[in-house]
């Protein structure tokens, strides 16, 4: 996570090639989230694992 940063949601990156992959997915989220105005980000702690958290606007009926 310190080596890769904010490139861990980057097109086709791979972290762990003995897995099954493209890169794509976590790509393709970020892409949407920010196209609906949100944030994504992903918090790591070592022998923990990850989270991703995702963060959305609310929209009221003016807005819609």
């Amino acid at each position: 996570m310190h080596k890769q940063g904010l490139n861990m949601l980057g097109l086709y990156n791979r972290f762990h090639p003995e897995l099954e992959g493209k890169g794509l997915g976590l790509h393709l989220s970020k892409t949407q989230i920010e196209t609906l105005g949100g944030t994504i980000r992903i918090e790591r702690e070592v022998d923990r694992g990850s989270t991703v958290v995702v963060s959305l606007p609310i929209l009221t009926t003016n807005q819609a």
